[in-house]
């Protein structure tokens, strides 16, 4: 599905983010990787640099350090800088390096992926679960705004279990697949991230697709 064209996917430090790259490997994709996130511009500017060809961005939206249980009336500032605006940061920087990657060719793909607790919510993670959907709509305004450049940005949403298991007693969604079975990181999740990552993917921007097996569904 993926052959000659080249991926780069973030977070390979977290057990999803590495599951991910080597399922896009498996579909023919040539995958370089980064392990953490980006804390400034030149970082992200740095690593798209260092890798030779770059058709589309995988960014898998999970950071294992903003993943710390607790009350929303005792976030404290510190707390919400770490597990919320530090995600959201990473997102902006790799957003910036990836169009200025992009913007030279006319033509691009960003594809996000994030679990759906964003979504639909998950007590005692509120910081990690309102960033991650801050990622999303900031995906949809890039969208908006690149697409004219030829630069496409998705977003394609996994249940929790798949990328954060301390997520899953916290979301506030529990119904079973309708499909009758939780989704494969290969045949499921990376099959969808390969159709926005490839070249049939140019029609569609600013969509998000829920990969969780007919549990939570919405527009």
């Amino acid at each position: 599905m993926l052959e000659g064209r080249a991926l780069f996917v973030t977070h390979v430090a977290t057990i999803f983010g590495q599951r991910l790259a080597v399922a896009l490997g498996e579909l023919g994709a040539d995958v370089a990787t980064t392990a953490h996130a980006f804390t400034d511009r030149a970082a992200a500017d740095a690593a798209f640099t260092a890798t030779p060809r770059i058709d589309a961005v995988v960014h898998v939206c999970v950071d294992d350090a903003g993943l710390v249980p607790q009350p929303l009336v005792d976030v404290t500032a510190d707390a919400w800088d770490a597990r919320a605006e530090a995600l959201l940061r990473d997102m902006l920087f790799t957003f910036q390096a990836a169009h200025a990657r992009f913007i030279a060719t006319g033509r691009g793909r960003i594809v996000l992926v994030a679990p759906t607790s964003g979504f639909t919510g998950a007590g005692g993670f509120v910081p990690a679960s309102t960033a991650v959907e801050g990622v999303r709509a900031m995906g949809k305004s890039a969208a908006r705004q690149w697409g004219a450049q030829g630069i496409t940005v998705n977003a394609v949403l996994v249940p929790p279990a798949l990328v954060a298991p301390e997520l899953v007693a916290a979301t506030t969604f529990e119904a079973p697949p309708a499909v009758g079975r939780h989704p494969d990181v290969r045949d499921d999740v990376a099959a969808t991230v390969a159709h926005f990552a490839g070249a049939t993917g140019s029609g569609i921007t600013g969509a998000t697709v829920i990969v969780d097996g007919g549990s939570v569904m919405a527009p």
